[in-house]
């Protein structure tokens, strides 16, 4: 009989323990159209892109220059593989093929070398510029929620469905946009 009483007590505390937990409230941001209306972010990419172009640029003309070589070092190889040639030229041709091929390898090593300074730098410019944006829209999606007693955001491109009035997305936007004109 003891046991009996028990098990109804606890199941009668077990069930009111679950009838008082209410529902957590979700609620969905489109991240990237966040970042995208977030006028602040949209400044800060524009301005990464300008200090990249110009990196981009002296890549394009590594790049041609790698393609000259190859160009010439394909004609020299012609004109050393040719049979109509005389002994002399094809010496010549091929210590230009050599040389050629050198000269690639160095322009090769530089290009390499100086992709790998533009991805660094690109890359520190992001995290200097970009990372604190990116936590200020964090803070505006949790600002929202708290707002709007919602529990739990989730990533609109995460979600199979949700409907339209779990969206938070122009309220963050408007706030990020808000503490912009401040």
């Amino acid at each position: 009989m003891k046991k009996i009483v028990t098990i109804i007590t606890a199941s009668l505390i077990i069930t009111a323990g679950l009838i008082a937990q209410k529902a957590p409230v979700v609620g969905t941001v489109d991240v990237q159209r966040v970042l995208n209306d977030y006028t602040v972010f949209q400044s800060a990419v524009e301005k990464i892109r300008g200090s990249v172009a110009p990196v981009e640029e002296e890549i394009k003309k590594m790049q041609e220059n790698i393609q000259q070589i190859i160009t010439e070092g394909r004609e020299a190889e012609t004109m050393a593989k040719n049979p109509a040639a005389s002994d002399l030229a094809k010496a010549e041709a091929q210590a230009k093929v050599n040389q050629l091929q050198q000269q690639l390898q160095q322009e090769q090593i530089k290009l390499n070398q100086f992709r790998q300074q533009a991805q660094q730098l690109a890359q520190k410019g992001q995290q200097e510029q970009l990372a604190p944006l990116q936590e200020r829209a964090v803070e505006a999606v949790s600002t929202v929620a708290k707002d709007k007693g919602i529990d739990l955001v989730l990533a609109k491109n995460n979600v199979i469905f949700a409907a339209d009035s779990l969206e938070i997305t122009d309220a963050v936007i408007a706030i990020l946009n808000a503490q912009t004109a401040e």
